[in-house]
């Protein structure tokens, strides 16, 4: 997959909210238009407005499947946060009421794995980014698999 499809939005604000740093992919100058790849404007349009709007409520299923990159690309966004930040934005982002039993074991394997770093603080640990080619590479294959299983089962409604 090329990095062209890809819209990348680097942000050095400290805005307290996560939602206020996401843009849809399909929209600018630099995405590819989606007719090249047979995917209908309205479909990606729908879903660029979704994202704007903020409205990414998905089953929570789908989010544990996805976690570690999720986890990784909201770490990347805040800049670096904490557990009880990271738990707020996924029930804020995508509606997803998740157990610390089951975040913070994916955060701990991360960190193990030399993705994230760590910092104990006085009543908390931080994360940030530690590897972040490898985070980026991750995310992209994620958000790519996600995508074209959805076209798979957008393409699969007209034998319905």
């Amino acid at each position: 997959m090329s990095g062209n499809n890809l819209r990348r939005v680097r942000t050095d604000s400290t805005t307290d909210s996560t939602l206020d740093r996401l843009t849809p992919l399909a929209a600018g100058p630099d995405s590819t238009a989606s007719g090249d790849h047979g995917v209908p404007e309205t479909l990606l349009a729908s879903a660029a407005e979704d994202v704007a709007a903020g409205d990414l409520d998905v089953d929570d299923g789908l989010v544990t499947q996805s976690l570690d990159e999720i986890l990784l690309a909201l770490v990347a966004m805040n800049g670096g946060t904490h557990g009880s930040r990271l738990m707020a934005d996924l029930a804020t982002l995508f509606d997803a009421q998740l157990s610390p039993g089951t975040v913070y074991p994916r955060l701990h394997d991360l960190d193990a794995d030399g993705m994230l770093a760590m910092h104990e603080l006085v009543q908390t640990k931080e994360y940030a980014v530690d590897d972040t080619a490898t985070a980026a590479d991750r995310i992209e294959q994620a958000a790519y698999d996600h995508f074209r299983a959805g076209l798979f089962l957008y393409a699969s409604l007209d034998s319905v």
